[in-house]
């Protein structure tokens, strides 16, 4: 292009700009709305996303433009629901991918129309135009403008275009809409997941920022504990203690055939044990953190279930897998120490693990010593 050529970037259309950004922002859904109204003379838009179910249509979003979203505590039972004639799956269907009017959509002589002009002249609706269109799965999305009953023009034929152009942005911004919420979902359900857990969910990058952290992590990292997160960032009782878990994750982030790293913070009953693990991507990080004085509350309501136990017997390996001793758990329960250890052969032979150091490991590696209830989990 030579220095004297010159070019001009056309003006955005501010209805579409409000559209596409309307996933991330729903309350540009009635923005766009309101434009649809100004720019076609309707005074109500409301788009709405359906499925048929025994020829009615089940509602399962909807967006409304502001003046219809402050009538809609007073919109009659029946007009934006699987109720409204229009959606009824032999009329709606005569109206996909096409601008239609009530005189497509009902058969002339159809009592059905007058009923619905009458409840929506109620309203202060009037004329109507509206698109139908199939968006997969069985999902079609309708959208439906009305002009004020009190309006004697009509929609002409250029806001019929106008209407038919911007259908399919319609369609892909309730797309996007529904990926995004599905993936807000997700997202949501994993951090419960994640709280779960008994122990600690840090995701960070090379340098210790944390990007995430589980509610058991928040717990660890408490500013009197061996490490703590400081703002963003993970940091240790001294610049000595940060600096080596700065190299423990440095060293990570560097060398791919290393798996794990493993790091303690601290020292004795107070440290922090934590494992590095690189996220999959680069400079990001996943640490698991458990303390060393930390206690496993093992329900034994698993144990019975995963191995097959009464739920004394339950009692007496939950005991065993958090330390105690059979006698400690004889006093305990007020039981003779014989009796406790008829209970332990009878575990045995039900696991099939002859010695106590076998029993302890095929519990602390079963899913009862990684899940927990929100009130399940501590730290001494």
């Amino acid at each position: 292009m030579s220095h004297s050529a010159s070019a001009y970037l056309s003006k955005p259309d501010e209805l579409l700009l409000d559209l596409y950004a309307s996933a991330a922002q729903p309350a540009r859904w009635t923005q766009s709305l309101d434009r649809l109204c100004l720019s076609t003379g309707a005074c109500s838009a409301v788009v709405q996303a359906f499925r048929f179910e025994q020829g009615r249509a089940c509602i399962l979003w909807s967006a409304r433009d502001s003046r219809t979203l402050a009538g809609l505590a007073r919109e009659p039972h029946g007009l934006a629901d699987g109720d409204n004639p229009r959606l009824n799956l032999h009329r709606a269907l005569r109206g996909l991918d096409r601008v239609a009017g009530d005189e497509v959509l009902f058969d002339p002589g159809d009592e059905a129309r007058p009923q619905l002009e009458q409840r929506l002249a109620m309203l202060g609706l009037g004329r109507f135009i509206g698109t139908l269109q199939d968006v997969g799965r069985g999902v079609y999305l309708g959208l439906a403008l009305h002009r004020s009953v009190q309006d004697s023009g009509d929609f002409s034929e250029q806001h019929a275009h106008r209407l038919a152009d911007l259908a399919p942005h319609f369609g892909q911004a309730f797309l996007l809409t529904e990926q995004l919420n599905a993936s807000v979902q997700r997202d949501d359900r994993l951090r419960e997941l994640m709280d779960a857990l008994r122990f600690g969910i840090v995701l960070s990058d090379d340098e210790g920022r944390v990007q995430w952290a589980n509610r058991q992590a928040l717990a660890l990292l408490g500013p009197e504990a061996a490490l703590t997160l400081r703002g963003e960032s993970l940091q240790g009782r001294s610049t000595v203690e940060t600096r080596r878990l700065l190299d423990q994750l440095a060293k990570v982030q560097s060398a791919p055939g290393q798996e794990v790293g493993y790091i303690r913070m601290g020292q004795g009953a107070q440290s922090l044990h934590v494992a590095v693990q690189a996220a999959g991507e680069p400079g990001a990080l996943m640490l698991v953190i458990s303390a060393a004085d930390q206690t496993l509350d093992l329900p034994p309501g698993a144990l019975e279930n995963l191995f097959g136990l009464t739920p004394t017997e339950a009692r007496l390996l939950a005991a065993l897998a958090t330390g105690s001793s059979v006698e400690d758990y004889a006093v305990q329960r007020g039981v003779s120490v014989g009796t406790a250890r008829v209970q332990l052969k009878q575990i045995q032979a039900k696991t099939g693990q002859h010695r106590q150091s076998d029993l302890v490991r095929l519990v602390l590696s079963s899913a009862a010593a990684h899940l927990s209830g929100p009130d399940r989990w501590r730290v001494r």
